[in-house]
């Protein structure tokens, strides 16, 4: 599909130039990762060791610590959720202390929505304090 929107030219790479590349370096890792699988398979106790160690209950949290983010975005706007889904992750991974956390993460959360919001003014969801 991507061939068929335009390509472009060298110089002047069209709509589909992107999508087109993802795509085919997608087949070409998936092609990679198929003989690796087919002439090199792994062993049970490898695969047994890799999954022993996660834990599930983080997983769980993060995974509905996005789904709440992906929630709250129109509501909140973007600038709070940001910022909230930073301090959860970071406490979630034990990095730092709660004042480091919360400053990493409204640092992050301003310096991205000026990035994005200000200087290349992409549009974010408005919510309740929309700057």
């Amino acid at each position: 599909m991507s061939y068929r929107i335009d390509l472009g030219e060298v110089g002047s790479p069209g709509p589909g130039f992107v999508p087109f590349l993802s795509g085919c370096l997608l087949i070409f890792l998936s092609f990679i990762y198929l003989i690796k699988i087919l002439f090199f398979p792994l062993d049970s106790q490898w695969k047994k060791s890799f999954w022993e160690g996660i834990r599930w209950d983080r997983t769980a949290l993060v995974v509905a610590a996005s789904i709440a983010y992906i929630l709250l975005l129109p509501i909140l706007g973007y600038l709070i959720v940001t910022f909230l889904f930073l301090a959860f992750l970071g406490k979630l991974m034990e990095l730092r202390k709660w004042k480091t956390i919360l400053i990493v993460s409204a640092l992050s959360a301003g310096i991205s929505f000026f990035i994005f919001g200000v200087w290349l003014k992409c549009q974010f969801p408005k919510g309740l304090f929309y700057i």
